[in-house]
C-alpha cells in the first residue's frame, strides 16, 4: 500500500504542475490582444482581453452562458472585469450581464442609458447600481478610450455611434427601434482593428464605417437588416464573425448576407457552427482559434 505521505506529495506535485501549466498558458497569451466571441446562443457576448491582461466584455447574451465563457478564458483567480459595455438594452445582449455583475467585480459599466420597459431591464439597472462601479454614461460618437498601453501595444476603443445629439433626442423616450441605439465601436491594436456593431441597422452602419478593418462582427446576428455592399466595401474585412444560435427562430443568418459575404471572398466564422470563436493579434498578424 502506498505510504499516505507519498500520496500527498504526489498529489501536491500534480497540483503544482497543473498550476504551472496554467501560468505558462496565461503568460503566452499576454502580449496579444484576444477577441473571444462567446457561444451564448442567439445573442452577442464578446470578451476582449488586452495584451496586459485586462478584460473588457461587450454584451452578455441571453441566459447565463457567458459565465462559462469567462471562466474558460480568464484565470480562475481573476474575479475582476475592467469594463462591461451594454450595446443596447435587449435580452439577447443584456441578460447575461446580470450574472456577470453578480459573480465578478466590474470596475466600469458603459451604457447609453436608453431604457427598455421590461422587468429584465429593471433587474439589470438595479444590478448596475448595486455594483458600485464607475458608470460611463452615454458613450458617444467621437469618444476614444485607451484601454491598455502595456507591452508596447496600445489598445483603443473608439465609439462610432450613437452621436450625442441622438441620445439627447431620444431622452427618456424609447427609440422607435432599440437597435438604432446600439453602441458601435472600433477596437484597434497596432495595425489591426475590428468593428463591433451590436444590432445596428445597415442604414446607420454604412454612415459610420470610415476605414478598412480586418474584422467585422456582422450586425444583428447576420440579419439582412444589418449588412449591405456599401458597408463591406468600406470595411473590407478579412473575417466576418456572426454571433447566433443553432436553429434560431429568426432564420439567422439570412441567405442574402451569407451570399454577399461569400461573393466578397470574406471568411465567415459562425458561433452556431464553431462554438466560441477566438481571434488573436499581436498588432500585425491574426490567428483564429476555436
Amino acid at each position: 500500500m502506498q505510504d499516505p505521505r507519498t500520496r500527498i506529495l504526489l498529489m501536491l506535485r500534480v497540483l503544482f504542475i497543473g498550476l504551472g501549466a496554467i501560468v505558462i498558458l496565461q503568460a503566452q497569451s499576454l502580449g496579444k490582444l484576444r477577441m473571444i466571441f462567446c457561444d451564448v446562443g442567439q445573442g452577442d457576448a464578446i470578451l476582449v482581453i488586452t495584451p496586459g491582461g485586462r478584460e473588457i466584455l461587450v454584451d452578455g447574451g441571453p441566459g447565463s452562458r457567458v459565465l462559462g465563457c469567462l471562466s474558460n478564458n480568464m484565470p480562475f483567480w481573476d474575479r475582476t472585469v475592467e469594463a462591461v459595455f451594454l450595446t443596447h438594452p435587449q435580452q439577447d445582449h443584456m441578460e447575461g450581464l446580470v450574472g456577470v455583475l453578480a459573480n465578478y467585480k466590474v470596475k466600469m459599466i458603459g451604457t447609453t442609458g436608453i431604457r427598455n420597459n421590461t422587468a429584465l431591464f429593471n433587474v439589470w439597472q438595479k444590478a448596475a447600481v448595486d455594483e458600485n462601479a464607475k458608470i460611463y454614461y452615454t458613450p458617444r460618437k467621437g469618444d476614444k478610450l485607451i484601454v491598455d498601453s502595456s507591452r508596447g501595444l496600445d489598445v483603443t476603443i473608439e465609439i462610432l455611434w450613437p452621436p450625442l445629439e441622438k441620445i439627447e433626442q431620444w431622452g427618456s423616450d424609447l427609440p422607435g427601434d432599440l437597435n438604432e441605439s446600439s453602441i458601435v465601436m472600433r477596437v484597434t491594436c497596432g495595425s489591426i482593428c475590428a468593428y463591433l456593431t451590436g444590432d445596428i441597422p445597415k442604414e446607420i452602419l454604412e454612415t459610420v464605417v470610415d476605414k478598412p478593418c480586418q474584422i467585422l462582427k456582422v450586425a444583428h446576428h447576420g440579419s439582412k437588416t444589418g449588412t449591405n455592399p456599401v458597408i463591406l466595401d468600406a470595411a473590407r474585412p478579412q473575417l466576418a464573425i456572426i454571433q447566433l444560435g443553432k436553429n434560431n427562430r429568426f432564420s439567422h443568418p439570412h441567405k442574402e448576407v451569407v451570399d454577399l459575404l461569400n461573393s466578397k471572398g470574406i471568411k465567415i466564422l459562425r458561433n452556431d457552427e464553431l462554438g466560441t470563436i477566438e481571434v488573436d493579434t499581436d498588432g500585425k498578424n491574426l490567428w483564429i482559434k476555436n
